[in-house]
């Protein structure tokens, strides 16, 4: 049940100018159990800060942030399938390792339990997502992140609304969550992606975004947040 926010600037911008939207989404969505956000700062390379607390509360996280450059990032806001998860290892986004990407992930995967043992030794936390994190840490070692991502949901099925990051700045989207809308939509020289706050009609685009335009409703297949970004053969 959480929200997902994503951005990229046509050129470098501070976290300042996104964190509140990501707090309103908060607010008017279904999370409060934990925030975070990874971007990519203008001389590349991936960054990530969590917190299991709600990012209305976090004001010191939120000064931290409000000065750093970022060229494309993301803001998940966490309201997890069982309550009992609720701490920093299963707060997202997940940042791998090796600094490959980082993942997010909204809504409930059903077959997440057939592959706990297979990555047993690298899981941190309990929640379905981090599965899907390792999953896709997996298949990227043999395919491309778009089709990575369809494939992701093709095997531990359920819902998933994804986003995954990577390092020069390139951000998927995929919307695979029927109760739960990813738009993507552009906002002066932003492109952003919501979730639609668990709501049945558009009603994020009137109580947090009236000013957006070139909207979308992004399907169950991967799609570039920038459309510029991908280039032929990196898809």
């Amino acid at each position: 049940m959480c929200e997902i926010l994503a951005f990229a600037a046509e050129r470098p911008q501070k976290l300042g100018s996104v964190l509140s939207w990501a707090t309103e989404v908060e607010r008017l969505g279904i999370a409060g159990f934990g925030w975070g956000a990874a971007w990519v700062s203008p001389d590349g390379g991936l960054q990530c800060y969590r917190n299991p607390t709600n990012a209305a509360t976090d004001v010191e996280g939120m000064l931290d942030l409000r000065d750093t450059e970022f060229t494309s990032g993301l803001v998940h806001l966490r309201r997890p399938s069982r309550l009992s998860t609720v701490d920093m290892a299963d707060t997202q986004p997940f940042l791998d390792e090796a600094g490959r990407f980082a993942f997010v992930h909204n809504g409930r995967f059903e077959r997440d339990g057939e592959h706990r043992q297979r990555f047993g030794s690298l899981l941190e936390g309990r929640a379905d997502s981090e599965i899907g994190f390792r999953l896709l840490g997996s298949l990227l070692g043999e395919t491309a992140p778009a089709a990575a991502l369809a494939a992701l949901h093709g095997t531990l099925g359920g819902t998933a609304n994804l986003c995954c990051l990577l390092p020069e700045g390139q951000l998927l989207l995929y919307g695979g969550h029927d109760g739960n809308a990813l738009y993507r939509f552009r906002l002066g020289d932003l492109w952003i992606a919501c979730t639609g706050l668990h709501s049945e009609d558009d009603s994020v685009f009137d109580l947090v975004f009236p000013d957006a335009t070139e909207r979308e409703l992004i399907g169950h297949e991967a799609t570039p947040l920038r459309p510029e970004r991908i280039l032929p053969g990196k898809a």
